[in-house]
């Protein structure tokens, strides 16, 4: 045994220890990155596949181990076409490098703040005389195809610029706003977004909120609705929709997002998004997007909303 430990040691060098270091750090992201989604039931086939290919070779089942050798070609090239854009987001996550990021990052947490300020400004006073609008908030992903839809501004926030754009009858007023925290900049308004391909959204939920929850699916973007018709503030993050909130309750969460970073990479480890909380006694969390013959949506509103409030 001694000699054996002893033979380990001299052909184990630090190379493998970074090499084991960086596979297990791989497997670690690609299996985070497909938890929850479809391509978690695509993996889980695939795995299957895999282990029966060794055990048919030693079985002999040669036609069978053919079979499985060609379905495991095909289904790497099939995964990279049916699941693009999930694979981009994947790299672009992987890519990301939280450190450097806030090294290059605009600095000043009292400017993020302040300016997180005149974003909360801006949505409630458009709540209150319900002006519909919708506002793109960056993390980590990068948004530049979609800000290449849009008109660039570059400008610097301010409530009035942000109530000026979605005021109805402008011509940027229907597309989104994507708004960089970490310079300070409005960079593009009038923005197309994805809309969300999920069949088991409310009814009443209209194309406004679609598109925000189509792009929080797609990116780590934080994003802001208020609904037009009855002025209810909505956030939008991993796919998931909260509404409800008020200024305060804006400002902390933004606060959360962009400031106090290393408190909101916690919980994200800790806890799925679909088993969040409210914030608040007005919030609503819809963990699965309210389909309501699982669950109710008269459970999960306050008593002063109905389920058909959104459009």
């Amino acid at each position: 045994m001694e000699n054996f430990f002893i033979t380990l040691r001299s052909q184990f060098s630090f190379s493998n220890v970074i090499e084991i270091l960086v596979i297990t750090f791989l497997i670690y992201k690609i299996l985070m990155w497909i938890r929850g989604t479809q391509a978690e039931q695509v993996a889980k086939g695939l795995i299957m596949v895999l282990v029966l290919i060794p055990i048919s070779s030693w079985l002999g089942f040669t036609t069978l181990n053919y079979i499985l050798n060609i379905v495991v070609t095909w289904a790497v090239i099939l995964i990279v076409v049916v699941f693009q854009p999930e694979l981009r987001s994947a790299l672009e996550q992987l890519g990301n490098n939280k450190l450097f990021d806030r090294m290059f990052r605009s600095s000043g947490e009292r400017k993020i703040y302040n300016n997180i300020q005149e974003i909360a400004k801006a949505t409630t006073d458009m709540s209150d005389v319900r002006m519909g609008a919708l506002m793109v908030f960056p993390v980590n992903t990068g948004l530049k195809d979609i800000e290449a839809t849009g008109i660039k501004l570059n400008a610097d926030i301010s409530t009035e610029l942000i109530e000026n754009i979605f005021t109805p009858n402008r011509p940027l007023h229907d597309g989104a706003v994507i708004i960089d925290l970490w310079s300070g900049k409005i960079k593009t308004a009038g923005c197309l977004l994805p809309l969300t391909d999920r069949k088991t959204l409310n009814s009443s939920l209209g194309t406004r909120h679609r598109a925000g929850i189509g792009i929080s699916e797609k990116s780590d973007a934080v994003v802001l609705i208020v609904s037009e018709e009855t002025g209810t503030i909505s956030v939008a993050e991993k796919g998931v929709l909260r509404r409800g909130f008020s200024e305060d309750e804006l400002i902390d969460l933004l606060t959360e997002r962009f400031i106090n970073i290393d408190e909101e990479e916690e919980v994200e480890d800790d806890l799925p998004y679909d088993e969040y909380e409210d914030i608040s006694d007005d919030a609503e969390l819809e963990s699965d997007l309210i389909d309501q013959e699982e669950e109710p949506a008269a459970d999960a509103l306050d008593d002063g909303e109905s389920t058909d409030e959104e459009k």
